[in-house]
């Protein structure tokens, strides 16, 4: 018996192993209890890509007016970014985060949970100035793309990115990154999906199509519009966004039995709050009474029967 018990806590102390579905929660404070919940979500990362350069704030006036319209779409894009129901009992979440840029690339925000991040990434977002020189797409996409890898869940099947651009210029002109076609590409090959939304007026579709994963992230998507249809155009836009993304996100896989999992290796700030019944694994605090020692095998047990019968 001595043998077993020795052999469970060294499971639970094993390879750092999250099963998709799997939130562990917990206190970092050695003795306390692990509560181990599972989650139904279906996770979705979404990044803001918003060109403040010369050509966009300087192309009519009042001077920057188009850069206003373009931070008020993306405002109204982040208000829909709330939690609904997908399919088969499961949640759709959004994480969601913003950069703008010119000849530089400007942080506004790392992707954050919404709807409870909504308020600081619009007030950041508000709050942008235009840069006002030249246009790095480029290397404003490849950093939307590491933003996309580094943040956010690890399913990455469902991480989009949305450039809200004008296009230009369209030669004769450094992109220090690579090119427009070397970003894109990247993307392609990592599954990022990216829409081209575009600054109008005079906005260069030729540009906006090479970074759209395919014509139907481009369509005729945009951001801005002097038309008396604009706030028409700008609602469809959003909307039409969203309800792509909803109906072809990936869920997450089947849930997989309980299993002792460290803590470490789950992050639980981007997740909706537990189920009421929470399993916990982990040293009893005192006072209190210890976990019996027959949960803890037979967890332990259906959890090794589990990995030699995937073998």
């Amino acid at each position: 018996m001595l043998s077993e018990v020795t052999e469970v806590a060294a499971a639970l102390r094993g390879p750092p192993v999250c099963p998709a579905g799997l939130l562990l929660q917990c206190s970092r404070t050695a003795g306390q209890f692990l509560p181990l919940h599972f989650f139904p979500d279906c996770p979705v990362d979404l990044f803001f890509v918003l060109d403040t350069s010369e050509s966009v704030a300087l192309r009519v006036k009042p001077f920057g007016d188009l850069v206003t319209q373009v931070k008020d779409f993306t405002n109204r894009f982040i208000d829909k970014l709330t939690q609904r129901y997908y399919r088969c009992d499961r949640n759709l979440v959004w994480n969601a985060g913003a950069l703008h840029y010119s000849d530089e690339v400007v942080l506004i925000k790392s992707l954050t949970p919404m709807p409870s991040g909504q308020s600081e990434l619009k007030n950041r977002v508000s709050s942008v100035n235009y840069i006002g020189k030249g246009t790095y797409t480029d290397c404003a996409i490849k950093r939307g793309i590491e933003e996309l890898l580094i943040g956010g869940s690890h399913h990455k099947e469902n991480k989009y990115l949305i450039v809200v651009t004008d296009g230009h210029p369209l030669e004769g002109y450094k992109e220090p990154c690579g090119g427009l076609d070397d970003a894109a590409n990247e993307a392609k090959l990592l599954g990022i999906k990216v829409f081209s939304v575009a600054i109008s007026p005079n906005h260069l579709d030729q540009r906006l199509n090479i970074i759209a994963t395919d014509h139907a992230y481009r369509r005729n998507f945009t951001a801005t519009s002097l038309k008396p249809t604009r706030e028409i155009d700008v609602e469809e836009t959003i909307n039409t966004i969203i309800d792509m993304i909803v109906s072809t996100a990936h869920p997450l896989p089947s849930l997989p039995p309980l299993c002792p999992v460290p803590w470490d290796r789950c992050d639980p700030s981007a997740r909706s709050p537990p189920f009421p019944t929470p399993v916990f694994w982990g040293p009893a605090p005192s006072p209190g009474p210890p976990i019996p020692l027959k949960s803890l095998l037979f967890a332990f047990l259906s959890c090794r029967n589990l990995t030699q019968s995937n073998r």
